[in-house]
């Protein structure tokens, strides 16, 4: 049974598939089309699914979308009738299905961020939004109850007869996908589940008890609360104006500290049953709906926090100017309050359900500072995070919730996806680690040789045992070396097969590769990828984190050996590596702890201000474009103006273009 799974028409459009409970394949479509977070409908996903399966459309028995309009379609009406009175319901430009963003309402995911503020003219109320004709209530409405045809959408993508595809078709209420997508896959029997979000479906946050083949729902926090926007809204007034720059609000909160927690505790409460509420006077999106378009590429989320923002707090920043004594403290103060409120949520479903297993997704589980407290901060004492927590991962749990109903139905056994996992599972620990980390496009030497060619770039071919002596002897003479291998990582993390590595132990490290080849803020932090046996040694908590989602506090008399990767308040968003996760990036790993005494290398994304690279063409490129010194891609190895002599010594050659970084 093939079962294709689709996220489409918001950010981190994506598609998976899944045979007879097997993971064959699942990507994101900004790794195709090389759009950051794209929107839209993931025709090339799907196609690499298909590919990867060696089968067509037509050969699919399900496909899924993780969205159902109709699901609390009661509230939306009123919500809708509500901002309609009030003349303000929001415009949604430019989507062929804009009613699948809420009937009355924006769709916001808890990783998406606004234009500037400058960029929304104001009408001296802080609303930003044009108004519409109550008649399109009704059509919105009408749209929202079919969402679309997606078999003629698929046929359309896929360029076949809509009448070839005879899948039956499904719509998986968002946070339900969420709930499959961290127990179905997890290494977990039976577990309580979390999904935090911006909305979905109306729902901003869902928890519920996994066990065998089912998922039930305990309880939830309906539309308008919502930390997701509360941390967009604050991310947004910070000037962070790109989808996705939640996580730079996170990475700066350790630089300053939680004066304004008193101002969050009155603009978010916490009610009994793990619920919490918004103060609604600080946000648009209630009255007032909020913008949002794509055209076919990013995703632009209109203006979110009100004036009171600035009564409370002064004026917003302005994007790209000085980040202040107040913007750190703001930050600061939100990841705080996060914490407290997603600690409240997580101690309530434990006392419901007496379970210290634990399924995390939806864009909030993306907090990985907020991940790492978990343990310390609740009785749960296992905890699996999906590693593509965000929407791109609902494709996975469509997947796996079709899969299991059907089982279901037939009452067979194994209807779970465990004892079906994708080929290559590995564990770690006490946790196995999620195959749907790794499911992406992988290239073969002669096609990464093709393409080198094609560059007209020399190269070294190495056997695996040279390339990893290579490679580890340049990371620990300071070299920043480009790592492509194997299938592309599922998700936003890079964990060894797209990834930029280097030495930890240089304390200039940071500050290369912010400046000079990610090019982005120098207050970001780096992470550690560590080989899992040693973690004790380093950080003073052991729970695994295959999929570099937690924050882990480094151990103090080792803060100083590993630099480059310890944030300003001595932490670190670890990874941990095994052998039989990833036994490449684990030799590697382990050679360099053999040549230099620390089992850590510096590991971030195989990306420059893009996607992280997918095809040996995207590293290519990233490589000719950045101060990267030397390319690893699977056997071959390019260096940039320098050449490895056979004593060991680097000295200047002619193998690439352009020259090795300044120190």
């Amino acid at each position: 049974m093939y079962i294709l799974g689709i996220n489409a028409y918001h950010g981190d459009a994506a598609a998976a598939l899944v045979k007879d409970g097997e993971l064959i394949g699942a990507a994101e479509e900004e790794r195709f089309n090389r759009i950051k977070h794209c929107a839209g409908f993931p025709t090339q996903s799907i196609q690499y699914c298909l590919r990867t399966a060696g089968i067509g459309i037509e050969e699919v028995q399900h496909v899924g979308i993780s969205r159902n309009p109709a699901a609390h379609l009661h509230q939306k009406i009123l919500a809708g009738a509500r901002r309609m009175i009030n003349g303000q319901l929001v415009a949604v430009q430019n989507q062929p299905t804009a009613a699948m963003s809420a009937a009355v309402g924006v769709r916001v995911g808890p990783d998406v961020a606004s234009q500037n503020r400058d960029a929304f003219p104001s009408n001296g109320n802080g609303n930003s939004h044009e108004r519409v004709r109550p008649g399109r209530l009704a059509d919105r409405l009408r749209n929202a109850a079919t969402v679309f045809d997606l078999k003629s959408e698929l046929a359309r993508a896929l360029e076949v007869s809509a009448k070839a595809i005879t899948a039956r078709a499904h719509r998986v209420e968002h946070h339900r996908a969420h709930l499959a997508s961290a127990f179905f896959v997890s290494p977990f029997d039976r577990a309580a589940l979390l999904s935090l979000d911006g909305f979905g479906d109306f729902v901003s946050t869902m928890w519920a008890i996994g066990e065998g083949k089912s998922i039930k729902v305990l309880g939830q926090v309906e539309y308008p609360h919502s930390l997701g926007i509360l941390y967009t809204a604050t991310t947004q007034f910070l000037g962070f104006s790109h989808y996705g720059d939640e996580g730079k609000v996170m990475g700066l909160a350790p630089y300053g500290k939680p004066r304004f927690i008193d101002e969050f505790r009155e603009m978010v409460t916490t009610e009994s049953g793990g619920k919490f509420r918004l103060d609604l006077d600080y946000f648009l999106h209630s009255t007032q709906g909020v913008e949002m378009s794509w055209d076919g590429g990013s995703p632009r989320i209109g203006r979110i926090f009100s004036n009171a923002y600035e009564e409370s707090f002064g004026p917003a920043r302005r994007p790209g100017s000085a980040l202040t004594e107040r913007d750190l403290d703001i930050s600061a103060s939100l990841q705080l309050r996060l914490e407290e409120v997603a600690f409240h949520t997580l101690n309530h479903l434990h006392a419901e359900t007496g379970l210290t297993d634990l399924g995390l997704a939806g864009g909030v589980a993306y907090n990985s500072v907020m991940n790492g407290k978990i343990l310390q901060q609740t009785p749960f004492r296992r905890v699996f995070v999906q590693p593509a927590a965000g929407d791109s991962g609902t494709a996975i749990g469509v997947c796996y919730q079709i899969w299991n109903e059907q089982r279901a139905k037939s009452d067979e056994p194994g209807a779970r996806g465990k004892g079906k996992r994708a080929k290559g599972e590995a564990t770690l620990g006490s946790l196995p680690f999620a195959p749907c980390s790794y499911p992406g496009p992988e290239f073969s030497d002669a096609q990464i040789k093709e393409e080198l060619q094609i560059s007209n770039l020399k190269f070294q071919t190495y056997s695996d045992a040279e390339l990893i002596e290579q490679a580890a002897s340049d990371i620990a003479d300071g070299l920043v070396v480009g790592w492509f291998q194997g299938r592309m990582e599922f998700g936003p993390r890079a964990l060894g097969y797209r990834s930029i590595l280097a030495d930890p132990r240089t304390a200039g490290m940071k500050d290369i590769l912010n400046e000079r080849i990610k090019k982005r803020e120098p207050f970001r932090p780096f992470a550690p990828s560590i080989l899992e046996e040693h973690v004790g040694e380093y950080f003073e908590q052991t729970q695994p984190s295959p999929a570099m989602l937690m924050v882990h506090e480094v151990k103090p008399d080792r803060r100083v050996e590993i630099p480059a990767v310890t944030h300003v308040d001595g932490t670190g968003r670890l990874q941990t590596v095994t052998r039989s996760a990833n036994e490449r990036f684990y030799d590697l790993i382990e050679r360099f702890y053999k040549i230099t005494g620390v089992p850590i290398v510096l590991n971030t994304s195989f990306n420059e201000n893009e996607p992280i690279v997918c095809t040996p063409r995207d590293a290519i490129d990233c490589f000719l474009k950045t101060r990267i010194d030397v390319l690893y891609l699977g056997n071959c190895v390019i260096r940039r103006g320098l050449v490895r002599e056979a004593d060991g010594s680097i000295k200047p050659g002619a193998s690439a273009p352009g020259s090795r970084h300044e120190k």
